[in-house]
């Protein structure tokens, strides 16, 4: 499996009305063979919606401190203005390959279409088929309001490792849990996981789509399941200060 490439841009805003837009943008090389996906997933109003596409869509242009996505085909209109300088790690790395983290955007001013509110924006890029990672459960998030910012990973498995960024700027982690998050600096993150914007198997069902493919992909694959939510959310300092914001956040679990 050396020949394994993808590279996956995650774009979202939350409004001040907790409206939220996720936004993919994936390129996956496999051997010979080649993917395309993009996709939006809404949840305004209520309701849940998502529209995606196979085609070979421009990716997200960055100039400077601002990013911009208009793929036609999935009527979207995106732009993020950096509010917050950007964090790079390597998450895992071994001899079958890589998986290198670009968080391009912490925090963001975004805009989809008319609507607005704060956002983040991140790219992955990795060489080691996902099947292969020493991975059983992963959780991410982001939390973001008008002066703070929290983005977390926390891998748990044959390989752990838990990363934690509170305004830009490293931070030692208790605990990472669905609902909170106590960090070493005696702040603690809530999150009521008030919508649930995604739940089930790994988003899979448009690549099964294409003749062929379902066969190829391993099982311990086609097990995974997620649930991503977005949550509302207060982070709690050490002096009894708190902040109010959004969190998008996700739980995946990989079958034993």
């Amino acid at each position: 499996m050396a020949d394994f490439g993808l590279s996956k841009w995650y774009l979202d805003c939350v409004t001040d009305a907790g409206e939220v837009y996720v936004l993919y943008s994936a390129a996956l090389r496999w051997g010979s063979f080649c993917l395309n996906y993009s996709s939006i997933l809404e949840a305004a109003g209520g309701a849940v919606s998502e529209r995606h596409s196979l085609r070979a869509l421009p990716e997200p242009r960055l100039t400077g401190e601002s990013l911009v996505w208009r793929p036609k085909p999935l009527r979207v209109d995106g732009e993020w203005k950096a509010d917050s300088a950007g964090l790079r790690s390597t998450i895992f790395s071994s001899d079958a390959g890589a998986v290198e983290w670009h968080c391009l955007m912490p925090r963001a001013h975004a805009r989809i279409g008319l609507r607005k509110g704060w956002g983040y924006a991140e790219r992955l890029v990795m060489n080691i088929v996902p099947w292969n990672l020493p991975l059983r459960t992963l959780r991410w998030g982001r939390f973001l309001c008008g002066r703070e910012s929290v983005v977390w990973i926390d891998w748990c498995g044959e390989f752990a490792r838990t990363l934690v960024y509170r305004n830009g700027q490293p931070v030692g982690a208790l605990s990472v849990e669905d609902t909170q998050i106590a960090l070493a600096d005696g702040s603690r993150l809530t999150m009521d996981r008030s919508l649930v914007i995604r739940e089930g198997p790994l988003g899979l069902a448009p690549f099964c789509k294409v003749p062929g493919i379902r066969d190829s992909l391993p099982a311990r694959l086609l097990g995974v399941v997620e649930c991503k939510w977005r949550s509302k959310a207060r982070l709690l300092d050490s002096e009894g200060q708190t902040s109010d914001g959004w969190a998008i956040h996700e739980k995946v679990e990989w079958p034993r």
